[in-house]
């Protein structure tokens, strides 16, 4: 009797089990292919719309103001109030300069607590620049960010510190 008991609950769970586990898995399919043609319709809508910021193309600045940058150990911000640029000033930078690498920038210019935020546009994509005083911006669009320093001796009126030499 407790066999039979015993065989009846077996065959009662494995049903059980079993049905649930189908339903599960067609559950489950429709919803892994749902996310993955949303992942993928995301990605192809990222591609399309995330741009890097090209200097030697035509772009249109639409606003500019002073910054301070608290992350550097250059603290003297006296000097920046006479750190002023002309937006004839920053697109002349902006065309002049090339793109760097991380270890080139780290050892060629100094961050200074001098900074103009700029916003420019190019191809209908809105750009966010940090320009620092020692010669050298960051071109943010989402979460990639372009490097680049401007080495031209005619541009160093511009700046508080210019480059070390390439």
């Amino acid at each position: 009797m407790i066999k039979l008991f015993l065989w009846t609950l077996l065959f009662f769970f494995s049903c059980h089990s079993n049905s649930d586990t189908e339903n599960h898995l067609k559950a489950s399919s429709v919803f892994d292919t749902t996310s993955v043609l949303t992942a993928e319709k995301k990605s192809s809508e990222l591609n399309k719309s995330e741009k890097l910021f090209d200097n030697k193309q035509p772009f249109k600045i639409i606003s500019f103001t002073s910054a301070i940058n608290k992350n550097t150990t250059d603290t003297d911000t006296t000097k920046c109030s006479r750190w002023t640029l002309a937006k004839s000033d920053i697109e002349t930078i902006i065309r002049n300069s090339e793109p760097l690498d991380g270890t080139t920038w780290d050892l060629s210019f100094l961050v200074l607590t001098c900074t103009k935020a700029v916003r420019v546009v190019q191809g209908g994509q809105q750009f966010s620049v940090e320009l620092n005083a020692g010669s050298f911006f960051w071109v943010n669009n989402g979460d990639t960010s372009v490097l680049f320093g401007d080495y031209k001796e005619s541009d160093r009126k511009y700046f508080i510190e210019g480059p070390d030499n390439k």
